[in-house]
């Protein structure tokens, strides 16, 4: 018979999920990069295309590099009393959210997750700091499987 008093081993989000944070962090670099050309083009063109070339070029780096340091640190379990999330690469943060807790749930996609099969389980618990816990990049069954899985634990039995 099996312990149910031992936390499952925490476990990282679905791999494609750094696909997806890579594509949105080249569209923000894009825009950000064509948003840095409007407050210097009547200066000089010369000089407003080499600042957005900057703003690209940081921005491409940044959207390369920082997914796959983020994807490291996301993290997430299912204990006895709940579900535990590590995450941050800077500041590193660990919630540790009880089943009791959880008020309502919603499983969403953007279009960039529709693509790549993943979704973000939204937690909402009553009144806390943390009001509503946001695990992404999860494989859309599980996201639903886990989702039922919080909340029918979560249940009086009858």
């Amino acid at each position: 018979m099996p312990d149910n008093t031992s936390p499952e081993p925490l476990q990282n989000v679905d791999p494609a999920t750094i696909s997806v944070w890579r594509i949105e962090g080249f569209i923000t670099a894009i825009v950000l990069a064509l948003g840095g050309l409007v407050p210097i083009a009547p200066t000089s063109f010369t000089i407003a295309v080499v600042v957005a070339a900057c703003i690209a070029l940081v921005g491409f780096v940044v959207a390369l590099a920082w997914p796959n340091a983020r994807y490291k640190r996301l993290r997430y379990g299912l204990d006895p009393f709940g579900l535990i999330l590590q995450h941050g690469v800077l500041w590193r943060t660990q919630i540790a959210l009880p089943r009791t807790r959880i008020q309502h749930s919603d499983v969403s996609q953007g279009p960039l997750q529709r693509r790549y099969g993943i979704a973000t389980l939204k937690l909402y618990t009553a009144g806390s700091r943390y009001t509503k816990v946001e695990l992404e990049g999860l494989q859309h069954a599980e996201a639903i499987a886990l989702r039922d899985s919080l909340l029918g634990r979560a249940a009086p039995s009858g």
